[in-house]
């Protein structure tokens, strides 16, 4: 679906038409909050955010007194990030290098759309300073409800309109990361009940960590370069 040139970068500028928006934003705030309890102190330490999308994890960081660079495939959405005072610019992480070297590098439900995730790896660590981390998250796309979607055959995998080109679990993800030399730090799932349900808010959490191939809808892992 995405193979030739071009066909991306079409895609990913129609992408968030056809989104929950209220839903994705929601997701991205979770997200954001949890990645922040991963990040050094915000003065002194170089950021960049590859494939930041609609930007609402840069909103949040900069909420909290980070300043982010952050790049993305979609045009659309790198002007208008621009427009809302933004340093962005515009990325193919599969084709284009990453300029400048940075502190801490986030790469946040990327890998899945991608054809090689290892080789976007070993150019995000290149990117490093020296003791910098890469802060990763990817889907756990066998979670408890997409299995139930598969029993009942309603499942979106490979569904003409998805994205997912790699389809990530906890395991499949660590393999990942030890093939390309780096080292898991922390890991924090991300639990399949979604943030508006508070009553479920520390229930989901306990199970996501108990059982996270069931249970959590994504991993975020802080990685470092052995």
């Amino acid at each position: 679906m995405l193979s030739q040139p071009g066909q991306k970068q079409v895609y990913f500028n129609q992408y968030w038409q056809t989104r929950d928006l209220p839903s994705a934003d929601a997701r991205s705030r979770q997200r954001a909050a949890l990645v922040q309890s991963l990040l050094p102190a915000p003065q002194g330490n170089k950021l960049l955010e590859v494939g930041c999308g609609r930007g609402e994890v840069m909103r949040y960081l900069a909420s909290q007194g980070y300043q982010a660079t952050g790049c993305d495939i979609a045009s659309e959405a790198v002007s208008r990030l621009k427009s809302d005072g933004f340093d962005v610019f515009l990325c193919d992480l599969e084709k284009d290098p990453v300029p400048g070297h940075y502190d801490v590098i986030l790469c946040l439900e990327v890998l899945q759309q991608l054809f090689d995730p290892a080789v976007a790896l070993q150019k995000l660590g290149y990117s490093l300073n020296p003791g910098g981390r890469l802060i990763v998250s990817v889907p756990n796309e066998f979670h408890i409800q997409s299995r139930l979607r598969l029993l009942m055959g309603k499942s979106h995998l490979g569904h003409f309109d998805q994205s997912h080109i790699r389809l990530f679990t906890p395991q499949r993800a660590q393999e990942l990361f030890e093939r390309v030399g780096l080292t898991i730090e922390v890991t924090i799932p991300v639990p399949v009940f979604p943030p508006g349900w508070g009553f479920f808010r520390l229930p989901g959490q306990i199970m996501a960590q108990t059982l996270p191939s069931l249970f959590s809808l994504s991993q975020i892992y802080r990685l470092k370069v052995k």
